[in-house]
């Protein structure tokens, strides 16, 4: 069993993508239903269905999809210090949201990880 839920999405879509299939299956949580949320609203992702897992359609290429801070080893940052470049997943007071919202609405958090 994977601890790490937000690893196990990351390589699933990572792993789909570089084989080249235009589906996967990832499991159901509330973390993972954020993450695909932002990856729908900012186009990598086509179609999402929802059952007792999801399904993942993806629209668009991706260079690189990877998970910044892990379990042992938290990685914070500031409103102010946000990196640009790709799209950033932060963990919030707002919930998990992306860069762009972050810096919209002046919030740091954790960082998740990224996609570019």
């Amino acid at each position: 069993m994977n601890d790490d839920s937000l690893s196990d999405l990351f390589t699933r879509i990572r792993n789909a993508h570089l084989v080249g299939h235009p589906t996967v299956q990832v499991p159901f949580s509330s973390t993972n239903k954020s993450i695909l949320d932002i990856l729908v609203r900012h186009g990598f992702i086509q179609h999402l269905e929802q059952n007792q897992q999801f399904l993942v359609t993806f629209k668009s290429n991706f260079r690189e999809l990877q998970r910044v801070s892990r379990p042992g080893c938290r990685i914070y940052v500031s409103a102010q210090n946000i990196p640009r470049g790709g799209i950033l997943f932060l963990s919030t007071s707002k919930g998990i949201i992306s860069d762009r919202e972050a810096r919209f609405l002046n919030l740091g958090g954790e960082i998740l990880g990224y996609i570019s």
